[in-house]
């Protein structure tokens, strides 16, 4: 049977490891996130999601969601692993999506990119990422990590993993029983850890005992990326 203090013991110790989502990670601009729980009777998974632009990769490089992955079943130790980063986008055949010496700015005179296998219009208007709650930092350009959060206002479900990329990771036949875009989120960095924050042991008691009832959320969601403004600063 599955153990919620397990579980939040595994999730505990891969915050100590490093390897448990911190949001505004210093080095990743964030723009999307998903949750998603799996339980039977014996296994249990649950598989966090981070949609980023690291600023050390750059261009199509610094762009992945990053599957963090926890459980009793998994054939690889929990957390992350460089096998588990989703790359998202890449060059149409026109021209590069960034520019040439940094990377980190769009492109003006790229026209579209690659997002998966489909080729897109990229969006240049300034007033489409207003529109969103975007404001461009430069007067002129457009940096890799705002082109990464319209994306993901306008394709979320493009940026998350398929079902087949999450059934290679994880047994095929364990159902889900959460999924959740955002949720309350603990700030690791200043020294919260998910055994003490809400959202996960209301999910570790409903790993442990099936009910969905156990899952009850009076915290308002954080995990959108205007809450967590040091992402990407350092």
């Amino acid at each position: 049977m599955n153990q919620a203090s397990e579980i939040l013991n595994q999730l505990d110790q891969c915050n100590s490891d490093y390897t448990f989502p911190m949001l505004d990670n210093g080095y990743v601009y964030l723009a999307g996130t998903k949750l998603s729980a799996y339980r039977d009777e014996k296994l249990w998974v649950i598989l966090i999601e981070v949609i980023g632009f690291n600023y050390r990769g750059g261009g199509h490089n610094g762009i992945s969601n990053c599957l963090h992955i926890y459980g009793n079943c998994l054939s690889y130790p929990p957390g992350t692993a460089n096998e588990n980063f989703l790359t998202l986008t890449d060059n149409a055949n026109d021209s590069n999506t960034f520019d040439d010496e940094e990377d980190f700015y769009l492109n003006p005179h790229c026209s579209s990119f690659r997002l998966r296998n489909e080729v897109l219009p990229i969006i240049h208007d300034r007033q489409k990422y207003k529109s969103l709650g975007i404001e461009p930092e430069d007067e002129t350009s457009i940096n890799a990590f705002e082109f990464l959060r319209l994306l993901d206002a306008l394709y979320h479900d493009k940026l998350v993993a398929t079902e087949k990329e999450i059934r290679e990771r994880i047994p095929a036949d364990i159902p889900k029983i959460i999924e959740l875009d955002e949720w309350f989120h603990p700030d690791v960095i200043n020294g919260k850890l998910p055994s003490e924050n809400e959202t996960f042991k209301q999910i570790s008691l409903t790993l442990e005992t099936g009910n969905i009832e156990y899952f009850r959320p009076t915290q308002k969601p954080n995990t959108n990326w205007r809450n967590w403004p040091d992402g990407g600063t350092l």
